[in-house]
């Protein structure tokens, strides 16, 4: 898998090479972000892709008693991610009303670590 690298603001980034380009565990990382960025929806060409947060939200708030059941809602979704074998080490946190959410993704090509905020 390859991909075009982002900048923090997660706009796409000009690149001069192939060399530039993200591979490996760390493009599964990137492809997980971005499916968990796109809500559903959003891409015309395959409206059921993307992630559930709004609908969720309809349903609840984010709250220190919801974060588990939240957690293992986004853990499931980044399961269904292409290239990812496995999801373990998941860590979260409620700061204020940002849910943060971590975890190592096990791929074919080896671990790679994804953080998330939904804010």
């Amino acid at each position: 898998m390859i991909l075009r690298p982002v900048d923090a603001a997660g706009d796409i980034c000009p690149v001069s090479s192939s060399a530039d380009l993200l591979s490996g565990a760390e493009a599964v990382a990137q492809l997980a972000a971005y499916k968990l960025s796109l809500l559903k929806g959003d891409w015309w060409e395959y409206p059921d892709d993307g992630f559930f947060v709004l609908e969720f939200m309809k349903e609840e708030r984010f709250s220190e008693a919801n974060a588990g059941m939240f957690a293992s809602r986004v853990t499931e979704f980044i399961r269904g991610v292409e290239g990812v074998f496995e999801v373990v080490d998941v860590q979260f946190q409620m700061d204020d009303r940002v849910f943060r959410y971590s975890c190592l993704l096990l791929t074919e090509e080896g671990p790679a670590a994804l953080e998330y905020a939904f804010d």
